[in-house]
Formats: C-alpha cells, sequence, structure tokens
C-alpha cells in the first residue's frame, strides 16, 4: 500500500487473527509469526502472551494530563507524493491503533483503532531506545557514567567482538564499526538472528546459538569501519548500551527505569518489556507501554525533563540530544536515511528531524512514533501496526502531518 491510496486497512477483528482452537492456522498468531503481517495488527497488542517479559509498575498516584480536546481530523497538508490529503486520511491508512497529541501542556486529540483503548499496552519497537536514553542520560550526569569510556571497560567480556575499542558515545549516536546487518529486507539476517537469540522469537529448529545479549555480541567478531566514522544504526548497539548501564549503577534497568521516570513521571499504566534467557530488558526495541504514558515520556522530554515539580532528566541532556554538532550532522548526511531526514541527524538515541529548531523523534519500525517540538510545546505520540518494518512514505506523512497539526495549533 503506498502512502497516497487512502483505502482503509482491515482491523485485527476484520481480519480474523487471533488465537484459539477455532481459528485455522493461517489466522493464528504464533510465537514464530507475532512480528509480521498481517498477524501484527493483533498482536503489537499482546505481545506479553508471545515473549518472555519482565513489569515495571505503573505509579500510584497517576498524572493528570489536562485535556482541551479539538477536533484536528480536516487539517490538510501535502503528503510525501505531493498529493493533498488530511490528519483523518493519514492516520487511516498509516494502520494507526492509537493517537495522542498535545499541545502546551494539554491533550487536544486521542483516539484509539484497531480495538486498541486507553489501558493496552502496545509494543513501542526502536522508541524505547529513546526511554533508554533518558535513564543513560541521568547517570552520565551524576558521573557514574561516561561517554567517553570505551565500552569493554563496562563490559569487558566484549573485549574480543567487534565493539572492542568503540567508546559509549560512538554507541549512543550509532557510529560503532561492528559488522552487523539491520536489512529488514533480509529475512536470514543479523538482525534476524538477534531476535532468536534475545527472547524475540523461538529459535529455529536445529538453533544451538547463543541465549542472552551478551553471549550474542561476543559472536560478533568483525569490525568493518572504523569506529566513530561513520552513522550505521545498529539496534544491538542500544542493547549494549543497556548492559553498561546496569554495570554502571549496579541495579536492574527495571528498577532503574522506575525510580527515574516510570514513578515521579506518574504512569498510569505498567512498562512491560521482552527478556532474554537472562532476565535482561530489551533496551533497544522492546518495550510495551499505553498511550498515554508515551505522551507522558514526550511531554517529559517536552520541558526539558521537567514534570510535577522534578527534574527528572537532566535539561543539559536533552539540550544536547536536540542540538548535534556538525560531524553528526554530515555523518547521517552520508548514510541510507538521509532519505528520510534530510538535513537531518541521530545523536544520543533521538532522531533529530530539525537540528536548527530542536525537533527531535524516537521512532520505531511498524509505524511507532514520538515526534516533540519543544519550541513550540508540541507532542504527538502515534502506535501503530503497519505491514513494513520500514514504510518512508508513511514515516513522512506522519511527520509532515505532525508539522500542519503544530502549524495550525501554535
Amino acid at each position: 500500500m503506498t502512502a497516497k491510496d487512502n483505502s482503509k486497512p482491515k482491523t485485527a477483528a476484520e481480519l480474523g487473527i487471533g488465537q484459539g482452537s477455532d481459528l485455522p492456522p493461517e489466522r493464528r498468531a504464533d510465537n514464530q509469526n507475532w512480528t509480521v503481517a498481517p498477524y501484527n495488527r493483533w498482536t503489537f497488542q499482546r505481545v506479553q502472551q508471545f515473549a518472555r517479559t519482565t513489569r515495571v509498575p505503573r505509579s500510584k498516584k497517576p498524572s493528570t494530563l489536562n485535556e482541551r480536546f479539538q477536533d484536528l481530523s480536516s487539517i490538510a497538508f501535502d503528503d510525501y507524493n505531493g498529493q493533498k490529503s488530511t490528519i483523518a486520511e493519514m492516520l487511516s491508512r498509516t494502520y494507526t491503533d492509537g493517537i495522542l497529541v498535545m499541545h502546551k501542556g494539554n491533550v487536544l486529540a486521542e483516539q484509539y483503532f484497531n480495538g486498541m483503548s486507553a489501558s493496552t499496552l502496545h509494543l513501542i519497537m526502536s522508541c524505547s531506545k529513546s526511554i533508554t536514553s533518558a535513564v543513560a542520560g541521568i547517570y552520565i550526569n551524576a558521573g557514574a557514567l561516561n561517554p567517553s569510556a570505551q565500552i569493554i571497560d563496562y563490559l569487558p567480556e566484549l573485549s574480543n567482538s567487534g565493539i572492542a575499542g568503540a567508546t559509549l558515545q560512538q554507541a549512543l549516536d550509532m557510529q560503532v564499526g561492528l559488522k552487523f546487518s539491520e536489512d529488514y529486507d533480509d529475512l536470514d539476517g543479523d538482525w534476524r538472528r538477534c531476535e532468536e537469540a534475545t527472547g524475540w522469537r523461538e529459535p529455529t529448529k536445529g538453533y544451538d546459538g547463543p541465549r542472552d545479549q551478551l553471549s550474542y555480541v561476543r559472536t560478533l567478531t568483525e569490525q568493518e569501519t572504523e569506529h566513530g566514522s561513520t552513522f550505521h544504526y545498529q539496534s544491538i548497539l542500544t542493547d549494549v548500551i543497556g548492559c553498561c548501564l546496569e554495570r554502571a549503577s549496579g541495579k536492574e534497568f527495571a528498577e532503574l527505569v522506575e525510580e527515574h521516570i516510570w514513578t515521579p513521571m506518574g504512569a498510569e499504566q505498567d512498562l512491560v518489556s521482552i527478556i532474554d534467557a537472562a532476565g535482561i530488558m530489551s533496551f533497544e526495541g522492546g518495550f510495551n507501554i499505553c498511550l498515554r504514558d508515551f505522551a507522558r515520556f514526550g511531554l517529559l522530554i517536552s520541558q526539558d525533563g521537567h514534570y510535577q515539580g522534578q527534574q527528572l532528566v537532566p535539561e543539559n541532556w536533552l539540550h544536547e540530544c536536540r542540538n548535534p554538532n556538525d560531524k553528526l550532522i554530515e555523518a547521517f548526511a552520508a548514510s541510507e536515511y538521509a532519505e528520510v531526514l534530510p538535513g537531518g541527524a541521530y545523536h544520543n538515541q533521538w532522531w533529530v528531524r530539525n537540528p536548527d529548531k530542536g525537533i527531535t523523534m524516537a521512532l520505531g519500525i511498524h509505524g511507532q512514533m514520538l515526534y516533540v517540538d519543544c519550541e513550540r510545546e508540541f507532542v504527538a505520540a502515534k502506535l501503530s501496526s503497519q505491514p513494513e518494518q520500514a514504510n518512508i512514505a508513511m514515516a513522512m506523512d506522519e511527520m509532515l502531518a505532525f508539522e500542519a497539526i503544530t502549524e495550525s495549533v501554535a
């Protein structure tokens, strides 16, 4: 389906996808097919049924989200293909499960589709990276985690891997020269083997490889570029960052995110994460949260880490995240991702849509997006179950739509 195709995708219920002995095999979701279409229309709201998970408890005092609802559906914009479109049309054709828009701390719109509700936990994929970044920033600011240190200073067991010699900052910026392919079109690529090793799917018959993140990274012994020379997006690096954070703090990440983000932010639902066989959370993409908590996190970021009278995430860290230097911008421009974000960058596990204005995004495959414009005090959180891992036209349409809303309400 192209971005300009306004036909309405079928819901999981309309497709007849689910679980149960009464369903024919071709419509039954299981632990082998749950991450792919069309099953993801149902499974992204039920991940704990298909993978090992751990839970970060919700706050005992959920924070209030002020509501000033407006009808944004008819706001018009020119889409990626140069065609006239509206917010309502974009939401329909991009397989939206939930959308929440905030401006100046007020909820302007909150809508659910495809059977999702306000209490549903939805997989946020690589948007998890930006939550990991926020916790890392707290410990970097406190001096407990050194971004200039080599990764093997924290994880010496990786000394013989292709990560050896890389710094934590290079991992934060996705500039590690490790040989690792995240080409989603290659169903036999490194990313697929990583899923088997880290708890995302049941291993294929005969698999006898590692069953946890660090054991898997130890098998990646080749380096294809010099560390710090190129932007190369590799999700496994975020898992390494999370493990460094646990070593430096002496605590499990679930405890860290509960203490520093989830409880003080006033999250209304638990955060559930996929874990590997060693019980390590999937820092790079395995978090599941409700839409309102997704928006709360975006509001926290838009307010320079300040929330409910507390400074939760250091302001200087967030300022750095949205202000990449020229070297980072140049490295991004030379990468395959420049087509998606021309003039953009990637820094500290955030995508920078506009370095001049400090517009940042957390992005996840299959259409997960958190769009934050601090200057305009604007936040948009979108959860989806798109059939393709990466669809440039849909992603661009979402960004263009959010920018149109920003202009309309500013």
